[in-house]
């Protein structure tokens, strides 16, 4: 019997663990997550809203939100889309275009 539970130990122990988890950010756990040190691009400071997916990992100092799942928002392969719970938006486009707020402006030299 022990040797089955010993069995069964070591093979949990091995079983392979996800590399980060996801947490949603809602209620009074939101105060916690909100604690946590975000993990972005150089440059790009953020704060999840509430409701918001993190994405958490392990650190060697801790846990850490590396960001959110993103929604779908129609944007293609190669695109970018910067926006804000208020509705700001800043689209790069592949073809060039830069859309802030539906305003289109055309890069340099294109069409």
């Amino acid at each position: 019997m022990r040797t089955m539970w010993i069995s069964r130990q070591i093979a949990e122990a091995q079983r392979p663990r996800p590399a980060a988890s996801s947490a949603r950010i809602s209620g009074s756990g939101a105060a916690g997550l909100r604690s946590l040190p975000f993990a972005g691009p150089w440059g790009v400071a953020y704060l999840p809203p509430d409701a918001a997916q993190a994405v958490l990992v392990e650190t060697n100092e801790g846990t850490a939100c590396i960001g959110t799942v993103a929604q779908s928002r129609g944007i293609r392969p190669g695109e970018l889309l910067l926006y804000s719970a208020g509705g700001a938006e800043i689209y790069l486009k592949n073809n060039g275009e830069i859309e802030i707020n539906g305003q289109v402006f055309h890069a340099k030299g294109g069409s």
